[in-house]
């Protein structure tokens, strides 16, 4: 129902068109009967399945760094999400869609916001929080453990899907950060 092959789905190293991965996402909430599928996914898995994603941030010196490299990243090799850093106020991370329809998708959108956070936790091995948290989707239901997991409000329904972040953050340092993975990384990518 998705358009993907059973080979697709076997083979972790396949590239899936970002639309059939998000109706293979709400077709999996559905018959598992959790709607919050992505949210709940990128609290279980192995952060070091996001692959090269993960190496690009756990090379940077700080946090403020690896998550401009979070955003230059995927602006190179992402199809579908698209990350942008901004600082002011706060340093934002929006989520822009790409060629496909953001009204279509709640999972992935989840999915990633949450991933990143995590990243930004194990690498700095801190409960970083979020300053502030929106998605342009809309809950109906309590969204409590939305607000436990980022430690702060989260709001639905917004005009843009971001993540924000406190300045007192920028100079976190990275935990076993390496350099030379980063310039192997520079090298090849």
């Amino acid at each position: 129902k998705a358009g993907l092959t059973q080979q697709q789905i076997d083979d972790p190293r396949a590239r899936l068109p970002v639309k059939a991965q998000i109706r293979f996402l709400e077709l999996a909430a559905t018959a598992l009967r959790d709607d919050c599928l992505g949210f709940h996914l990128a609290q279980k898995f192995d952060l070091r399945m996001a692959g090269l994603f993960h190496y690009v941030l756990a090379s940077s010196d700080t946090l403020d760094e690896a998550l401009r490299r979070a955003a230059r990243y995927s602006a190179i090799v992402n199809e579908g999400i698209t990350l942008r850093f901004r600082e002011g106020r706060d340093l934002v991370i929006r989520f822009d869609y790409a060629g496909v329809a953001r009204h279509t998708d709640c999972h992935q959108i989840e999915f990633a916001m949450v991933t990143l956070v995590r990243t930004c936790r194990h690498l700095t091995n801190r409960q970083v929080a979020a300053s502030r948290v929106s998605f342009t989707h809309q809950r109906r239901k309590d969204i409590a453990e939305f607000r436990t997991f980022f430690g702060s409000d989260v709001a639905f329904g917004a005009a843009v899907d971001e993540l924000a972040f406190s300045p007192a953050i920028r100079q976190m340092p990275i935990i076993g950060a390496d350099p030379y993975l980063n310039d192997l990384l520079v090298g090849y990518c």
